[in-house]
């Protein structure tokens, strides 16, 4: 079954197919779209045969792409699943990385497993530690070398061990 596209006070959460990745791979926005990590993203999901990718997506403000997140990887043997995302930089600073993830943590947090949510953040990338943060996520053991991992458990789960399987970086 496809993923919905998801509504914000100000954004469009777009699921991503192959098609759609390969188009937005081939075009630029005035704004940097797509960035680094964005064409990381649209590349693998660009060279998927299938035409459901399951939990990715492109984020849209006004009609026009500014950024991608999702899931990275598969869920956990524990229920743990690893979510990324990526702005470009006019978008940042204005609360829509917040709105984004937000909405995208209230869909994983319905899925069934789910049952701990992680992020994996670079050193020095405090705006990105304060938005998790205020979605709720807090410091954790666990994350790749010299990378603060940060989890957030769903209201009514079971304490879990602390741990992560994925290596997405936001």
């Amino acid at each position: 079954m496809a993923d919905r596209v998801l509504h914000t006070e100000r954004l469009v959460l777009r699921p991503l197919t192959p098609l759609s990745a390969s188009q937005l791979l081939n075009s630029s926005t005035d704004d940097g779209f797509p960035g680094a990590e964005d064409t990381r993203i649209l590349e693998s999901v660009a060279a998927r045969s299938d035409d459901e990718v399951a939990g990715i997506y492109v984020v849209e403000r006004e009609g026009h792409p500014v950024g991608t997140l999702g899931v990275s990887g598969q869920l956990s043997p524990d229920g743990d699943q690893e979510l990324g995302y990526a702005l470009v930089p006019s978008a940042r600073g204005l609360g829509l990385g917040t709105e984004a993830v937000g909405a995208l943590c209230a869909v994983l947090e319905r899925a069934p497993g789910v049952r701990r949510l992680t992020a994996e953040v670079r050193p020095g990338n405090e705006p990105s530690l304060r938005l998790l943060r205020r979605l709720g996520f807090v410091e954790t053991d666990g994350g790749s070398t010299g990378h603060q991992l940060l989890a957030r458990t769903p209201a009514g789960s079971a304490s879990l061990t602390r741990r992560i399987v994925g290596k997405h970086v936001c």
